[in-house]
């Protein structure tokens, strides 16, 4: 059997004629006759006979187009399933990240891969953590940049960059005056507390404070890194949180220090396993490590 003969015959049952198969499929008369006259030879039964001018099919036909239906239907689903995948893998790019990573970081990571991939088009979509992880499940993205999270199957993991987190402070805080910020500064400062979330839980904060017996007044709390500093600006409190969108503040009357001994968070690109990864997000993974190290923005980052 042959792809086109059963073309032919699914568009003769469903059109009602062999005219009409022949106008949809855009092909002659002539050609549909010839085609289901081959499939009656290969199958060894007949489909048609012809009653008072018109061509009726006949039981077994009905029988067998129920099974032609599903096979030529499920062609139509991978040739579109290929052009979808042919698209994805030449022309788009669906990438996940966290709030704080898609401020400043993701984006200057998508400026160095399209600089060398220039028409390729790029989605940029930002959720937490659990819920990246899910939607990178189910294939809404092609890959996702977050902070290392412990999922310890269905998922193919490239770590970025491990981070050293700093101490936020109003400018005018006295704290600011020295130059590196220890545990023991802490003691009765009203410190952010970070929420945790599905998939992410700040294990590194909570050690430290039990680690050196440090008494905190935890009177604001936030799940989001760009609110704890608009909440240091504020006034509001001190913070222990990610560098990466510092500049952002600069003029803001917010100053970071840097925290020791060091309170280090993993960021990671995660794959989904069950999925192939296309040639496009293999390359933007090579891209962002290749790249990510030599942003004059992260060059105390180590």
């Amino acid at each position: 059997m042959q792809y086109k003969q059963l073309q032919a015959f699914l568009a003769v049952i469903e059109k009602g004629s062999f005219s009409q198969a022949a106008m949809t499929l855009q092909v002659s008369q002539p050609s549909i006759s010839r085609l289901i006259k081959d499939l009656q030879d290969c199958i060894g039964f007949e489909l048609f006979q012809k009653q008072k001018g018109r061509m009726i099919p006949t039981a077994e036909a009905m029988a067998f187009y129920e099974e032609v239906k599903g096979v030529v239907h499920g062609i139509h689903h991978l040739e579109n399933f290929a052009e979808n995948l042919k698209q994805s893998t030449h022309g788009s790019l669906t990438i996940g990240s966290t709030p704080a990573l898609a401020t400043q970081l993701t984006p200057t990571l998508i400026r160095h891969f399209v600089d060398e991939n220039p028409d390729v088009h790029i989605s940029l979509l930002t959720d937490s953590v659990d819920q990246l992880m899910r939607g990178l499940r189910h294939a809404k993205y092609d890959l996702i940049l977050t902070n290392h999270a412990d999922y310890h199957s269905g998922f193919i993991e490239e770590p970025l960059i491990d981070v050293d987190w700093v101490c936020v402070l109003q400018e005018s805080h006295p704290l600011a005056q020295k130059d590196v910020i220890t545990p023991t500064d802490l003691n009765g400062e009203n410190l952010l507390k970070l929420i945790d979330e599905d998939g992410m839980e700040w294990h590194s904060h909570k050690s430290l404070l039990k680690e050196h017996n440090i008494k905190i007044r935890s009177q604001f709390s936030t799940q989001r890194s760009l609110s704890g500093y608009g909440m240091v600006a504020a006034g509001l409190c001190i913070a222990l949180l990610d560098p990466f969108n510092a500049s952002m503040w600069t003029g803001l009357n917010v100053v970071t220090r840097p925290f020791r001994p060091q309170l280090k968070y993993r960021y990671t690109m995660y794959y989904s396993a069950d999925h192939i990864r296309s040639k496009l997000s293999r390359e933007f993974s090579a891209c962002a490590k290749r790249n990510i190290k030599k942003m004059p923005l992260y060059k105390s980052i180590k």
